[in-house]
């Protein structure tokens, strides 16, 4: 007859409510950026289409900050990572400078 123990399973820790909070505003951000792609396809006027998508630009770029702020910054470096995506360096030494 085995005997199975009492203690509770190992599980991963519970997330932080900031971290489900920030997380959630970066789909939103994903989210709207998609949506100016529909904004195309409304039936409005040129001018009304340029003030949507320069406000939701706008939107998106606030969720963004205000999501990677929430997950820290860990977070967004193990994603950065993981895409590939890495900080263009510049060379800082003196560059020459053609026809001088």
């Amino acid at each position: 007859m085995t005997q199975t123990s009492n203690l509770p399973a190992q599980s991963k820790p519970k997330k932080p409510l900031r971290f489900k909070i920030g997380v959630a505003f970066l789909v939103l951000c994903g989210l709207l950026y998609l949506s100016i792609a529909v904004t195309l396809f409304l039936p409005l006027d040129g001018g009304s289409k340029a003030a949507f998508v320069g406000a939701t630009i706008v939107v998106a770029e606030a969720c963004g900050l205000v999501g990677t702020a929430g997950v820290g910054k860990e977070v967004v470096r193990k994603v950065k990572a993981l895409l590939g995506l890495k900080k263009r360096g510049r060379s800082r030494g003196k560059e020459s400078v053609p026809g001088q």
